[in-house]
């Protein structure tokens, strides 16, 4: 009988300390596992430096006088090209009426033309779903 509860401890002592182990491992294996904050927010500005590049290169195809800024006109010809109204997707900007687009642009540049650094920070803002605020 004693040899019996003998053995019962030591196996139950041995599967106590493996579980232990074992939940030890497991737990610094899922910390491992976790992206660090720092490298999301990193990559978040990375990609907002990528789009801010290809909404550039979009405007300045929109800008056929190189005047730095686009008008109604110019941007009305260009986002009548696929490619552009593509490219626009692409990036999640779904422009459906291109006149009321430029309108809001133009309305609150307070300027009959919009320069690249609010065109991209507007189109940039219209990504996604509106938020409160937005409204």
């Amino acid at each position: 009988l004693n040899i019996c509860i003998f053995l019962f401890f030591v196996s139950f002592s041995h599967i106590a300390l493996m579980n232990i182990l074992t939940g030890i491992f497991v737990e610094n294996a899922l910390k491992m596992a976790q992206p660090e904050y720092n490298s999301l927010a990193l990559d978040q500005r990375r990609k907002e430096i990528i789009e801010a590049a290809q909404l550039r290169n979009i405007f300045m195809g929109i800008d056929s006088d190189r005047s730095g800024t686009i008008s109604m006109a110019e941007f009305d010809e260009k986002l009548r090209e696929d490619k552009v109204r593509a490219s626009l997707a692409v990036m999640g900007l779904e422009i459906k009426d291109a006149a009321s687009f430029f309108e809001m642009l133009a309305e609150i540049s307070d300027t009959q033309e919009v320069d690249v650094d609010f065109f991209i920070e507007a189109c940039r803002k219209m990504k996604g779903t509106a938020t409160s605020i937005d409204l």
